[in-house]
This record gives structure tokens, C-alpha cells and sequence, in this order.
């Protein structure tokens, strides 16, 4: 008998029908990954097996989790269920994790809930889960707090929360999608690992294939609800018919058509750049110590020309990035942008800071949810002395909403009222809307779909060749850095280890780290080719 059987599974709220008929099933000890963009039905496939649905949901069907019909227990019982037979981790472990309460206790509170065992014992499991999770006592005591952590160290400690007790069948939505490429790849080898020790079954929620290619047992397509295509992996990429799960392949290496970039002339100029932070004194009489997280930067962008800017978090990148907008003085070195500097004196250099902009990676958190579009395009208009106003603002307003494939109308809505896709194409607008030189795109397409994620890059494309705009493309996700730009820069530990030409980087790596981050990029399957 199956660990988990979903039989015709049909789901509504308020009466929009959410999910169609959805059927899989998971055995013990197997991987199965359940593929498709936002809205698909992959989120609330896995809410249902837990009955973690939101008001106003209507289920029928069967969910039959080790022998228990989910959809017809009561609250009670369910709760007995959530976490003793089978758990969950969310994509984002910071807003799973209690910030005001150590790692330990919060791994020792599962246990507690659901077992009659005394604190002290809880304790001791839960640091046998944070051991099993790869988070050891000596360098990862049970005092520490979630903001004492990194990304992956968080998401760790979710995964010891979600096996503590050693559920049959633990659920993944999304657990990687935030984190660097080497760091997603430790994660997705320890569910592995703990999958096979522990015999439970893993659903394996995402939306890019090349996540799961190497990974699932079995693959799950969903479309608007409904499963259009399953199978064995990695069979499936060879006998793959639906166009949905056809586009879906083709866009997770999508490749923009650019304009091979010819300039010589630098535009940014970064000279031996230092920046440090003091650390906190010790001792009352302690000498102030520093960490220095950028160490003597130095590189030059091209006008026109795309650059990469890769390496995992702590790495220097967004120290660096303030730096170049003027948000952060540096200790020594030089910013030249267009033969000026980024600081005049201690202050930015506001001719300077106008012709440069910046998207970031999460559109909705860089924006006023209270603002219309109109006002948060309108918002880099304070750079400028002599800012238009009436008619021409809306005039700039609908032109720059026009130019990255939304409408003038757009400008009297609320950013809640736009898909992912659509607040980040609303934050390129914000970006252009003052005609800047150099735009940095910071992590601007890691947290979209693969689709989305393949028509920003190509409008991307469009607005570069069109605008001749100069790109600082920074992302963890390299194979996107790879189709899109001209030269790439490696950053560990705040120096640039390697730089150069993209595909003579990636093709022929010189340094060990930028091997290791290449060697942890998740590949698809090659497909066979017809006889």
C-alpha cells in the first residue's frame, strides 16, 4: 500500500475550483517532485494532505495518508498527525522560525507537543536532529538564534523541526529557491540523505525542473490544477508530450537573443575598494577590531556591456553593490562612474547617483503597498532638479509602464493587484523611468518562476539593445548568468577570484571555488534525439 494515495482530488474556496482532479501517489523511501509555476496547485496539493486549508475550502476525493482518510478526520486528530506522521518545510525559514527564541527549543517544542517526554529529553533529541541536519553542537549550539544564522543554516534548522519525529512522509515547498547555488545543493543532499536513512517518502515542491532532474523518483506537471504529465525520472525528459512541460524545460535554459557587445569604453570604474565594519569591543577597554568585507575590489563595466557579478551570501556582493549606489562610504579605493565619482566629499553625488538605478530582488518589499504605481514609478524622480510635473509626469509615467510591456492604465493600481512577474516588470519601470546608464540587477529574477523568469530576461535583452543600457547582473543562480551576460566576476570572502569573458568562465574555470560553484548548478537530463 502506498505511503500517501490522492485519488481525483478536487478543491475550491468560496467556490473557484483550485485544484482539478489531481491523482499521485508516494511509497516509502521515494522522492517525488511536484513541478509547476505559481499558481499550478502545487502549494495547496501539499496543504491538503496536511488539511492546512484556508477558510472557505471545500475538498472532495480521497487523501489517504498511511492508511488515515485525511479528508474525513477531525481537527483533533489531524493535529495528532502534523508533525508526528508527517512533516513540512517551507520556503522561507526565517518567517517559519520564532525570532525570539533559540534554535534548540524550538526544535525540542515538536517533540514536546506530540510526545510525553520530560524538557531535558526533548532537549537531547533535538540536538540529535540538529546533528543529523548537519548543524553540530560545536560550531551550532542550541542557544543560538535564528538571526545569528545563515540562509541555509536556517532552512537546516526547519528540516530538524520537520524530522524530529521521524515522519513517515515529509513535505519540501519550495526550500531552495532563496538560497545559493552550493548551499541549495547541500540542502537538496541532505533531504536525500535523510529520505533514504529514515525509509519516509519526500514531496519535493518546485518550480524549476532543473531542481529535482537529478534528484525525484517521479515527476508530477501541474497546470492549473490539474496534473498534465507525470512519470518516472528521468524517463520522463525523453518521453515529455505536453507543451505546458515542453515550455517549461525550454525555459529553464532560456537564452535571450542580445547583441554581442563591441564597446570598449568604461562607464564604472571600481579601484581597489575597501570597506570594513567595526565588531563589537569584547572587553570596556578593548581595541576596536574590524571585519573587512570587501577587500580591494577592482574592475571596470563597459558601456553597453553585461556584466555578472556571482558568488554565494557573505561573499562581498551587496556590500559592494551600496558601495557603487553611494549608499555606504568605503574606507579607500575609488567609484568613477562616467569619469565622476559615486561620493562628492562624504556625501553621494547626486549627478552621478541619477544616472544609475537598481532592482532588487523581492519587487513587493521594495515598494510602498500603500503607493498607486503611478507614485512608485514616479519615485527616482526626486534625483532630478527639475522633475516633470502634470501632464508630462503622467506622460513619463505611461511611457515607461508602456516600455516593459504593461499599460498606461496600470499607473491607478496597487502593487497587490499584480502577479510576480508583473510588480518585477513595474520595478524595471521605476528603474527607467529617468533614463539612468547603468541599471544593477540585484537577485532581480531568482525568486520568479522559470517562465516569468525567462520573458524578464528576454525584456531585458530588448531594453538594453533599445536603450543602450549597461547591466550589473548579481545572482547566486548561475546558469541565468550565463545566458545573459558578456563577461562574469567571481567574489569570495570580498576579493574577485577569477574574471572574464561569461563562457570561457563557465567553459574552462581557473579557480577552485568557481569550479565548486559551477559543479553545484542543477543540470537538466539530456534528451535523447528521435531516430
Amino acid at each position: 500500500m502506498s505511503l500517501l494515495k490522492i485519488e481525483n482530488l478536487s478543491l475550491s474556496i468560496y467556490g473557484t475550483p483550485i485544484l482539478k482532479g489531481v491523482s499521485l501517489s508516494i511509497e516509502a523511501g521515494q522522492i517525488v517532485g511536484i513541478i509547476g509555476e505559481s499558481g499550478s496547485g502545487k502549494s495547496m496539493t501539499a496543504l491538503s494532505v496536511m488539511q492546512l486549508l484556508p477558510e472557505g475550502s471545500t475538498a472532495t476525493g480521497r487523501v489517504c495518508l498511511s492508511g488515515n482518510e485525511m479528508l474525513e478526520l477531525p481537527e483533533a486528530r489531524l493535529c495528532g498527525l502534523r508533525g508526528d506522521e508527517v512533516g513540512m518545510v517551507f520556503q522561507e525559514p526565517m518567517t517559519a522560525l520564532n525570532p525570539i527564541q533559540p534554535i534548540g527549543a524550538q526544535v525540542a517544542e515538536t517533540i514536546l507537543i506530540h510526545q510525553n517526554v520530560s524538557r531535558a529529553e526533548a532537549m537531547k533529541r533535538a540536538r540529535e536532529a540538529l546533528n543529523r541536519c548537519e548543524l553540530p553542537e560545536d560550531k551550532f549550539p542550541m542557544s543560538r538564534y535564528p538571526h545569528e544564522l545563515s540562509g541555509g543554516q536556517r532552512q537546516r534548522v526547519v528540516i530538524a523541526m520537520a524530522i524530529a519525529l521521524q515522519p513517515k512522509l515529509l513535505i519540501a515547498d519550495e526550500p531552495t529557491t532563496a538560497l545559493d547555488v552550493t548551499t541549495q545543493a547541500e540542502v537538496l543532499a541532505l533531504l536525500k540523505r535523510l529520505t533514504r536513512e529514515d525509509g519516509m517518502g519526500l514531496m519535493l515542491i518546485t518550480h524549476d525542473l532543473a531542481v529535482v532532474a537529478d534528484m525525484a523518483d517521479e515527476i508530477v506537471i501541474m497546470r492549473h490544477g490539474e496534473v498534465v504529465e507525470s512519470g518516472p525520472c528521468p524517463e520522463l525528459f525523453d518521453t515529455m508530450q505536453h507543451p505546458y512541460s515542453l515550455a517549461l524545460l525550454k525555459a529553464s535554459d532560456h537564452q535571450p537573443e542580445r547583441e554581442e557587445h563591441s564597446g570598449t569604453a568604461p562607464l564604472l570604474s571600481v579601484q581597489n575598494v575597501v570597506r570594513d565594519y567595526a565588531l563589537p569591543r569584547e572587553k570596556l577597554f578593548a581595541g576596536q577590531q574590524y571585519f573587512r568585507a570587501v577587500k580591494g575590489v577592482s574592475f571596470d563595466i563597459r558601456r553597453g556591456e553585461s556584466l555578472g557579478l556571482v558568488g554565494e551570501s557573505g561573499c562581498g556582493k551587496s556590500t559592494l553593490t551600496r558601495a557603487i549606489l553611494g549608499l555606504e562610504q568605503v574606507q579607500s579605493g575609488s567609484i568613477m562612474l562616467d569619469g565622476e565619482p559615486v561620493f562628492a566629499g562624504k556625501k553621494p553625488n547626486r549627478d552621478v547617483r541619477r544616472k544609475m538605478q537598481v532592482v532588487f530582488q523581492d519587487p513587493y518589499g521594495s515598494f510602498n503597498p500603500r503607493w498607486k504605481v503611478s507614485r512608485l514609478v514616479a519615485e527616482p524622480f526626486h534625483l532630478l532638479d527639475d522633475a516633470p510635473v502634470g501632464r508630462a509626469r503622467e506622460a513619463a509615467i505611461a511611457e515607461a509602464l508602456e516600455s516593459v510591456g504593461l499599460s498606461a492604465g496600470d499607473a491607478d493600481k496597487y502593487v497587490h493587484e499584480f502577479s510576480g512577474g508583473q510588480r518585477q516588470r513595474i520595478a524595471i519601470a521605476r528603474a527607467l523611468i529617468i533614463k539612468p546608464e547603468l541599471i544593477i540587477l540585484d537577485e532581480a529574477v531568482s525568486a520568479l518562476d522559470v517562465s516569468i523568469r525567462a520573458q524578464i530576461i528576454d525584456l531585458l535583452a530588448d531594453l538594453g539593445t533599445q536603450l543602450g543600457l549597461t547591466y550589473l547582473f548579481i545572482s547566486h543562480d548561475l546558469s541565468v548568468v550565463r545566458n545573459v551576460t558578456d563577461r562574469c566576476l567571481v567574489m569570495q570572502h570580498g576579493e574577485i577570484v577569477e574574471e572574464g569573458v561569461t563562457a570561457d568562465v563557465f567553459e574552462r574555470p581557473q579557480h577552485a571555488y568557481t569550479k565548486q560553484l559551477i559543479a553545484a548548478v542543477p543540470t537538466l537530463p539530456t534528451q535523447e534525439e528521435p531516430a
